[in-house]
């Protein structure tokens, strides 16, 4: 699994916001950086947004639903298991099943092959629109 698409998996319908750090380029759920964290007063007010801290896509910017469906219907030719794999997709809570499903089916690196590029794309979009290409 190519690390942007198990960065774009693990984000949850129900998770906070996940930010980006320049400064150290790493993911987490803190709106700043551990650098700018030891610095900070502990009475600062956080900024909404800066230089170095950038809020990752949400669950519902990323669409994995139509990532999915798009991948069954031109992917997968089993009839079962596309019934299988749209039937999970009806459910609220569908991300971690369908790639379950895809482990089971040994679909899941066909999946991340094909739809690696989607999640790549949409990846380096969010880059570009927050200025984080060179």
């Amino acid at each position: 699994m190519s690390t942007i698409t198990g960065l774009m998996l693990s984000i949850k319908k129900w998770d906070d916001y996940l930010f980006y750090h320049k400064d150290t380029g790493v993911f987490d759920r803190y709106p700043v950086s551990a650098i700018q964290m030891k610095k900070l007063d502990p009475n600062a007010k956080l900024l909404l947004k800066d230089d170095n801290n950038f809020r990752f896509l949400t669950y519902d910017e990323i669409n994995h639903k139509d990532i999915m469906r798009f991948y069954v219907r031109e992917c997968v030719e089993d009839k079962l298991i596309r019934k299988q794999l749209f039937n999970i997709l009806r459910r609220d809570n569908y991300v971690d099943a369908f790639i379950d499903e895809l482990h089971k089916c040994e679909l899941y690196e066909d999946f991340d092959m094909i739809c690696g590029d989607i999640y790549i794309q949409i990846f380096q979009e969010w880059e570009k629109n927050n200025g984080l290409t060179n």
